[in-house]
C-alpha cells in the first residue's frame, strides 16, 4: 500500500498540485482570451463552459480506462507531464488565434469561431485535468481502507489546491510574473516532486525529470522565458494593431494594458479594447465642454472613468471648485504619465482635482450623506460585461441620484448608429433610456455614433436648447483652441436630436436594465451577434422573448418520462440507483456553478468590483468544497468502522437497511439544495439593503454553496459502489457527471438566465432541476421501502 512508502506524500502533493495548476490555468486562459476578444466578458461562460466539457471528456475517459491500465502511478505521471507541456503551447495559440482565423484588425471574432476555437485549444488540457482524476484515485487505492472515500478523499485534495491556486495566483503571482513564467514556474515544482516522487517509489528515471527540472530552472533564471512571453506579446498586438507601434503591455490585477504610439498619437487599450488616446484635443474638448455646460453652475463634479489624456485637463477649464476623478487601476495611470504632454501632467497637479482609485459604483455607495455633486459624469465603455452593466442599471442610477444637488445632471454615454437604429441598436440604447427614465424624470438624447444621456430631476437644467448652452459656455470666459460655442450648433442640430428621440421614446418594449435582470447585457450580445454576421440572431429573437417556463416544461416531460419508463420496463434497484446518483452530481454540478456565478454576479453589484475580493470568493468556494468533501468521506469512514466490511462492499454484506440510511442522506442534502436555491434572492436584497455590515453574511453565503457541493460527490459514489461500480469506472462517471452539469450551469447562467431571467428565474431553475433529482431518489426511497 501507499501508506507503507515515502513516496505517497508526494504522490498526494501531485493530486492537489493538480487542482493548484487547473485554476491558476484557467485564470491565466480566460485573461488571454479577453485580451484576443477585446475584453468582451461574453466569451468567458464559453470558456469556462469549454474548460468544463473538457474536463468532464477526460473524466469519463480516464473512468474507462482506469481499470485496465497496469501501472496507474505511470499512467499518473505521464499525465502531469503532458499538463505542463500543453498549457504553454494553449497560451501560445491564443495569442495567434487571429492570425490563424485570418480576423482583420479591428473587428470582433465571431461567436460560433470562439466557439470552436476555445474547444480546440482549451479541451487538451482540460481534458488531462480531467483524465487524472480516476487515474489518481486508482494510484491511491485502498489508501483510506474505503473506495468511496478514496474518491472523496482525492477530491478534497483537488479542491484544497484549487483554494490554493486561487490565493496564490490572486495575491502573489499576478502583478509578479507575466504568463508563461507563470506556467514553467509551476512545471518546475511538479518536475522536482515528481523526481522525487519516483525516487522513493523506486520506479526509477527520476534522472528524466530532474534533469527537465535544470533546464526549466535555466530557461527562467536567464530571461529566456521573458524574452519569448515578449516575442509572442508583440505577436498578438500586430495581429489586432498592426499600424500602431507596441510600448509597454502590462498585466495589473484589473486587465492587460497596453500603450502604443502612430505618429506621435498615444493610444491606451484595456484588454486588447481600445479606451482612449492622447493627444486629442478636438474630441476631448467637445466632449467636456457638451458635458459641463449642461449645468448651469457646477461646482462640484464627479467624473467616473475615461478621464486621462485630455478630457480633464478640459473640464477644469470650467470654473468649478472640485473635480472628483475616479480610476479603478492605478496601474493605468501609472502607465501614462509619463507619455502624457506638459499641459496634461499639469492638470494632473491642479489642486481642484482628486483621483481616487477605486471601484466607480463602491465610491458612489459610500458617498452617499457625505457628498452632493453638481454634475455626475459616467464615461466608461458599453455594458458589454457584466462588471460594465452594473453601471448602467436602474440601481446605480438611483445611487447617483442620492449624490446629485437637487438641479443636478446625471451623464452617461453609449455606443450608437448615426442615421439608422435597426432592432438591435434600438433595444440596447433603449433599454438605458427607459432605466434612467425609471428614476429622472428628465431625459434628453444627444444624437451621433455615441449618445450622452443627460439626466435630471429638473427640466431646466439639462437642455439642447443651442442658445443657451452658448451662453453659458461665453459666461464662464473659457479658452479653448479647439471648441468654441458654435461648435454646439453641429453637435446638437435640432433635426438630429429630433430624430433620435423619437427613435428612442417611441420604442415600443423597452425593458428596464437592473442589478438582478441585467437585459442590457444580453442585448449587447445580441448586438455582438449582428457587427460579426455569426447568423445566431433567430435564436437570440426567441431567447429574448422567452420565459422561464420555456426551460422548466422540459424539465417536467423528463420527469414524467422516467417515471414512466423505469414503472413500464421494471428497472431494478441497481441501474436506478446508479442513474438517480450521477443524474444529482449532474445537477448539483450545475447549481454548484450556478449560484457561484450568481454570487460573483451579486457581489460585484453590492460591493462593487473589489478584485481581491472577488478572488476570496472563488478561494471561499473551494474552501467549502473541501470542507463538504471532507465531512461526507469523514462519515464514510466512520460507518466503516463500525462494521467489519471486505474492501469492495456489495448491498449483501453491508446491509440494506444502511442502504437507506445513505439515501436518505441523500434526500436531506437535495432537499437543503432545493430550499437553499429558494431562498437566495431574498438573502442577496437582503444584503443588498445592509451594504456596509453584510460582507461576513455573504461569504457564509459562498461557504454554503461549496459545502452543499462538496457533501455530495463522495456519497454519489459510495451509492454507485454499494450497486458493483468499480473504483476507477465510478471515480470518471462521477466527475465527468459533475463538470458537465457545471458546463451547463456556466454556459447558460452568465449567458443566458441571469440577463433573461434575473437572479430570481435563475434560482427557480437551479432548484427545479435539483427537485427532479430529489424525486427519483424520493420514489426509489419508497420502492425499496416497500420490498
Amino acid at each position: 500500500m501507499i501508506r507503507e512508502n515515502r513516496a505517497w506524500l508526494f504522490i498526494l502533493f501531485s493530486m492537489a498540485f493538480v487542482g493548484c495548476y487547473a485554476t491558476i490555468a484557467q485564470v491565466l486562459i480566460i485573461r488571454e482570451f479577453l485580451v484576443v476578444f477585446f475584453g468582451s466578458e461574453l466569451c468567458i461562460g464559453i470558456i469556462l463552459g469549454t474548460w468544463l466539457f473538457g474536463v468532464a471528456s477526460g473524466a469519463a475517459t480516464g473512468g474507462r480506462i482506469a481499470g485496465r491500465l497496469k501501472n496507474h502511478l505511470s499512467a499518473f505521471i505521464i499525465v502531469l507531464v503532458l499538463m505542463c507541456v500543453i498549457l504553454p503551447l494553449e497560451l501560445v495559440l491564443i495569442r495567434v488565434l487571429r492570425l490563424i482565423l485570418n480576423v482583420p484588425a479591428g473587428q470582433y471574432i465571431p461567436m460560433l469561431s470562439l466557439l470552436f476555437s476555445s474547444i480546440c485549444i482549451i479541451t487538451p488540457f482540460s481534458f488531462t485535468i480531467g483524465l487524472n482524476f480516476p487515474i489518481g484515485c486508482k494510484v491511491i487505492r485502498g489508501f483510506t481502507r474505503d473506495s468511496a472515500a478514496d474518491i472523496g478523499f482525492v477530491y478534497i485534495l483537488e479542491s484544497i489546491g484549487s483554494l490554493i491556486g486561487g490565493l496564490l495566483f490572486t495575491f502573489v503571482l499576478i502583478t509578479r510574473f507575466p504568463p508563461l513564467t507563470i506556467t514553467l514556474i509551476f512545471s518546475c515544482i511538479l518536475f522536482l516532486n515528481i523526481s522525487l516522487m519516483l525516487r522513493f517509489s523506486k520506479r526509477g528515471k527520476s534522472l528524466v525529470c530532474l534533469a527537465l527540472f535544470f533546464i526549466i530552472f535555466i530557461l527562467l533564471i536567464s530571461g529566456v522565458a521573458n524574452r519569448v512571453d515578449n516575442y509572442f506579446i508583440n505577436v498578438r498586438w500586430n495581429s489586432s494593431n498592426p499600424d500602431i507601434k507596441l510600448l509597454e503591455s502590462i498585466d495589473s490585477r484589473y486587465e492587460n494594458i497596453v500603450v502604443g504610439v502612430r505618429d506621435d498619437q498615444y493610444s491606451v487599450f484595456g484588454n486588447g479594447q481600445y479606451n482612449f488616446a492622447f493627444p486629442d484635443e478636438y474630441e476631448n474638448s467637445q466632449i467636456a465642454h457638451l458635458v459641463m455646460t449642461q449645468h448651469p453652475d457646477p461646482k462640484r463634479v464627479l467624473l467616473i472613468g475615461g478621464g486621462m489624456g485630455g478630457l480633464i485637463r478640459e473640464m477644469l477649464k470650467h470654473p468649478i471648485k472640485e473635480l472628483d476623478y475616479i480610476e479603478l487601476d492605478p496601474a493605468l495611470t501609472e502607465s501614462i504619465k509619463k507619455y502624457l504632454p506638459p499641459d496634461e501632467k499639469e492638470a494632473l497637479s491642479d489642486k481642484r482635482l482628486t483621483i481616487f482609485h477605486a471601484d466607480g459604483r463602491y465610491y458612489v455607495k459610500r458617498a452617499k450623506g457625505e457628498k452632493k455633486y453638481d454634475l455626475i459624469f459616467v464615461n466608461i465603455p458599453d455594458p458589454s460585461t457584466a462588471f460594465l452593466n452594473r453601471f448602467y442599471t436602474v440601481q446605480f442610477f438611483q445611487e447617483g441620484n442620492d449624490i446629485l444637488a437637487d438641479n443636478g445632471v446625471f451623464a452617461i454615454d453609449i455606443s450608437s448608429a448615426v442615421n439608422y437604429m435597426g432592432e438591435e441598436v434600438g433595444n440596447y440604447t433603449g433599454s438605458i433610456y427607459q432605466t434612467l427614465h425609471n428614476v429622472f424624470p428628465h431625459v434628453i438624447i444627444s444624437p451621433g455614433q455615441t449618445n450622452y444621456y443627460f439626466a435630471s430631476n429638473s427640466y431646466d437644467t439639462a437642455t439642447f436648447d443651442i442658445q443657451t448652452l452658448m451662453k453659458r459656455y461665453v459666461e464662464r470666459g473659457i479658452k479653448s483652441e479647439y471648441f468654441s460655442e458654435y461648435v454646439f450648433r453641429t453637435l446638437l442640430q435640432p433635426e438630429r436630436v429630433e430624430f433620435v428621440a423619437n427613435e428612442i421614446e417611441n420604442r415600443k418594449g423597452l425593458r428596464v436594465n437592473t442589478d438582478g435582470k441585467p437585459v442590457t447585457y444580453f442585448f449587447n450580445l445580441m448586438l455582438w451577434d449582428k457587427l460579426t454576421g455569426s447568423k445566431f440572431g433567430g435564436i437570440l429573437k426567441w431567447l429574448k422573448n422567452s420565459h422561464v417556463k420555456t426551460f422548466l416544461i422540459p424539465v417536467f416531460i423528463f420527469i414524467v418520462c422516467r417515471f414512466a419508463y423505469v414503472t413500464v420496463f421494471r428497472r431494478g434497484h441497481d441501474v436506478q440507483q446508479r442513474f438517480n446518483s450521477i443524474a444529482a452530481v449532474a445537477t448539483t454540478g450545475f447549481a454548484g456553478m450556478a449560484l457561484e456565478i450568481i454570487l460573483i454576479f451579486a457581489f460585484q453589484n453590492i460591493y462593487g468590483y473589489v478584485y481581491e475580493n472577488i478572488g476570496l470568493i472563488i478561494a471561499v468556494f473551494m474552501f467549502g468544497l473541501a470542507l463538504g468533501g471532507g465531512i461526507s468521506n469523514r462519515l464514510i469512514l466512520q460507518i466503516f468502522a463500525t462494521k467489519t466490511l471486505s474492501y469492495r462492499e456489495t448491498p449483501e454484506e453491508f446491509g440494506g437497511q444502511k442502504e437507506m440510511d445513505w439515501i436518505k442522506i441523500f434526500i436531506i442534502i437535495e432537499s437543503v439544495i432545493v430550499g437553499f436555491a429558494c431562498i437566495m434572492p431574498f438573502i442577496l436584497n437582503h444584503l443588498s439593503a445592509m451594504f456596509f455590515a453584510s460582507e461576513y453574511l455573504f461569504m457564509i453565503l459562498v461557504v454554503i454553496t461549496g459545502v452543499l457541493v462538496g457533501l455530495e460527490f463522495p456519497i454519489a459514489g459510495k451509492l454507485c459502489l454499494m450497486r458493483k461500480g468499480r473504483a476507477g469506472t465510478t471515480a470518471g462517471t462521477i466527475d465527468s457527471a459533475d463538470h458537465t452539469g457545471a458546463f451547463i450551469g456556466a454556459l447558460l447562467t452568465g449567458v443566458l438566465f441571469v440577463p433573461l431571467f434575473g437572479i430570481s428565474g435563475s434560482c427557480v431553475i437551479i432548484a427545479v432541476l435539483n427537485l427532479m433529482s430529489l424525486l427519483l431518489f424520493l420514489h426509489l426511497y419508497y420502492q425499496k421501502k416497500k420490498i
